[in-house]
């Protein structure tokens, strides 16, 4: 199929900064944003094609912390956030978004934090043609203490924890909205916990699934809270210095 590209002076990047002094193991953030277009040409359609991404870059003096935070939006080997994302939206407007109308929208946003661990959200969806575009909604909570990515390390055994996470599914959505007959039927022992680490949220923890991962389209993501203290059985001793004030 040939293609034309023409590319659009319509980029817009901006960083906004913190400027006071910050608390021990704070963390603040300063604001980038990355946005462009191009217009694009087959024999079947045009139009422009989107690219977004909105960062909250962290600010703390917690530098491992930081770091780490850093990782999780971008990967492992890499810092240059600029770069990163330069490179990403190439990608997009050459493969996945190489067609007309296209569009990616990605966001990282710092969702809450105390003194034992920051909280942030990932979300945004992708379009690439067809009836529908592809969403994506998870999160990731770092320990204040050491700097690390709080997970399923949050808990002692996850075949355990499935014999609280499985029911909370099961109520909220498989017994009620009629998914197929399997799916209703899930018991414990085939249960499969979320392929993202589940992140805290004031006094829960949440566990989430992508689109498709174990549901139709049309059930969303499913997602669920579970406190904190019906979770305390089945927490690893990280799991209760982040999820609990033990001073």
């Amino acid at each position: 199929m040939k293609k034309l590209f023409i590319p659009i002076a319509f980029l817009l990047m901006f960083v906004v900064g913190c400027k006071h002094t910050l608390k021990n193991n704070e963390v603040e953030v300063e604001t980038y944003t990355l946005s462009d277009s191009l217009y694009m040409e087959n024999e079947y359609d045009e139009g422009y094609s989107h690219y977004t991404a909105n960062l909250d870059l962290p600010v703390t003096n917690n530098d491992t912390l930081r770091l780490n935070i850093l990782h999780w939006m971008l990967s492992p080997e890499t810092e240059d956030y600029k770069s990163y994302f330069e490179n990403d939206k190439d990608q997009f407007f050459s493969e996945e978004g190489s067609e007309p109308r296209s569009v990616i929208e990605s966001n990282y946003t710092l969702s809450e934090q105390n003194d034992r661990y920051v909280t942030y959200i990932s979300e945004g969806y992708i379009y690439t043609g067809g009836a529908h575009d592809v969403p994506w909604y998870y999160g990731a909570t770092f320990s204040k203490k050491d700097g690390s990515l709080v997970g399923y390390d949050m808990f002692n055994d996850l075949e355990q924890l499935t014999e609280i996470v499985a029911p909370h599914f099961q109520e909220l959505y498989f017994n009620s909205l009629e998914l197929v007959e399997e799916m209703e039927d899930m018991g414990d022992e085939n249960f499969i916990l979320p392929i993202n680490d589940p992140w805290i949220e004031t006094d829960s923890v949440v566990f989430c699934y992508q689109t498709f991962e174990i549901a139709p389209y049309s059930s969303g993501m499913p997602l669920c809270k579970i406190s904190k203290t019906d979770l305390l059985p089945y927490l690893s001793e990280k799991g209760k210095s982040v999820l609990f004030d033990q001073q």
